[in-house]
């Protein structure tokens, strides 16, 4: 279905982990995108697929990213969840540059609350527009989740039935 609330026309799909920018503040590294290397990469990733899909191939009006990595045992997945959680503490509050490989630096301010043992969610608004993020990371067993739901407004509830429509492909 559609959860986004707009068509999605252009789609690329991703086997490895990658990362396309820089940040002012190393904090925020890990909750400014997901399907990171410093995330996932690990010697017990058995496998990784991540896919991003946007409104056209030159719009971003509506942009999704999902990325889920399965790892060899629970404590390698857990592992790669702490990468995120322990390594963003701090980041709430902040707003840093990201400094995207295609030339262009965007601003973003950062907001979260305090992880779960398994869960983890945040938001990022671009400055001076009401263009936001929002994300979700869950770590069930073995696997590493992640989505990003990106548009004006509350993407909330989108990006909710996203990681619950994952999470459920699971079988969990």
């Amino acid at each position: 279905g559609n959860i986004v609330g707009g068509p999605m026309r252009d789609e690329s799909i991703f086997t490895a982990p990658y990362q396309n920018y820089s940040v002012d503040s190393p904090v925020c590294n890990n909750w400014a995108d997901i399907g990171l290397p410093e995330v996932y990469d690990d010697p017990d990733l058995a496998s990784f697929n991540s896919a991003t899909t946007q409104t056209s191939p030159t719009d971003q009006t509506h942009f999704v990213k999902q990325a889920v990595g399965v790892f060899a045992t629970g404590d390698a997945a857990g592992r790669a969840f702490h990468r995120v959680v322990d390594r963003t503490a701090g980041c709430s509050g902040q707003t840093t540059a990201m400094h995207l490989d295609n030339g262009t630096t965007q601003v973003w301010s950062f907001d979260g609350g305090p992880p779960t043992a398994t869960d983890a969610a945040w938001t990022k608004q671009e400055a001076g527009t009401d263009r936001r993020c929002f994300t979700q990371t869950r770590l069930r067993d073995n696997v590493l989740l992640q989505a990003k739901v990106c548009q004006s407004g509350n993407a909330g509830p989108a990006v909710n039935a996203l990681a619950g429509a994952m999470q459920n492909t699971l079988g969990q």
